[in-house]
């Protein structure tokens, strides 16, 4: 069902927080969802609805997520639609990863592809300002070499006179589709290998250094991490970095990507459930929730 309705800001912002990765997560972990359901039933005016009601759990954050794509496209709707319609329509999950909230440096990618390349997307809602947007992106290019805004398409020409002609942009049109609208140009004289270190867990920057150079630091814990950083320094960036993604892609779950696979699940939790990584107990309780009568 669609909503003709008109909704407040202060609405649309708890819509928002209910239609949200946190949000998301918490439906796999226990069949008690009456407060979820009660909140969301108060944000969405349920006692107003004239059209036909929704009568499921499922049912309801749809009508729901349906009204902040009309009113209030916030952050989750975008990286939802980053999954759905260019990720899933372009690449392989097989073969490829979309990293959530990844750090380089100072700054926090909003998602990052790693397949036989590596983009990192930044995404400026029309909630958004681009305050920060350059530093943002001079460090994005120290551990990847393709970077794109995603934006919606009433903001591209205003982005356009910011960024750096060699930034993608990735445009979010009226019609929701999701199109190319500058193809991003490959970076690597920024690379730097600091950076990437610094975004890999232990085991991840040991695999880096034994993968590049075949022995790992004989050194005492506490000089571990420089000891390998050192050896990093001494090689050329690009050649680390060609190394460092293949690091990140083995990050990939496969388990994952059958469930996602499998189409069972609305298309507005892709995104959500992709990041959870949730076991079969949690993909089942999941269901049984959304399944649930109201």
């Amino acid at each position: 069902m669609q909503s003709s309705a008109t909704y407040g800001k202060p609405q649309l912002r708890e819509l928002a927080s209910m239609v949200s990765h946190a949000a998301f997560k918490k439906l796999g972990n226990t069949s008690n969802q009456s407060a979820y359901i009660r909140r969301m039933k108060k944000y969405v005016d349920w006692d107003k609805l004239e059209e036909t009601k929704p009568k499921s759990l499922a049912d309801l954050i749809s009508f729901a997520y349906q009204i902040l794509e009309q009113q209030y496209r916030h952050e989750y709707i975008y990286k939802n639609k980053l999954l759905n319609d260019y990720v899933l329509k372009n690449y392989a999950l097989d073969d490829a990863i979309l990293l959530n909230e990844f750090r380089v440096g100072q700054s926090i990618a909003d998602a990052v592809l790693v397949n036989g390349t590596n983009k990192v997307f930044e995404i400026k809602t029309e909630l958004d300002n681009p305050e920060r947007l350059l530093n943002q992106l001079n460090d994005y290019y120290k551990a990847f070499t393709e970077v794109y805004l995603f934006t919606h398409s009433s903001l591209v020409a205003k982005y356009l006179n910011i960024l750096p002609e060699y930034v993608g942009v990735l445009t979010y049109t009226e019609d929701g589709a999701v199109i190319e609208s500058r193809e991003a140009k490959i970076m690597r004289s920024n690379l730097d290998v600091t950076f990437m270190i610094a975004s890999l867990r232990k085991p991840e920057y040991t695999k880096l250094v034994q993968q590049l150079v075949g022995f790992l630091p004989d050194v005492n814990p506490v000089n571990y991490y420089r000891a390998c950083l050192e050896i990093l320094q001494a090689l050329v960036p690009s050649d680390v970095q060609n190394i460092y993604c293949q690091v990140l892609k083995n990050r990939i779950d496969l388990a994952t990507n059958i469930y996602l696979g499998e189409a069972v699940l609305p298309s507005y939790l892709n995104f959500s459930f992709y990041q959870s990584q949730f076991n079969k107990k949690s993909y089942l309780t999941l269901i049984n929730n959304l399944n649930k009568n109201l």
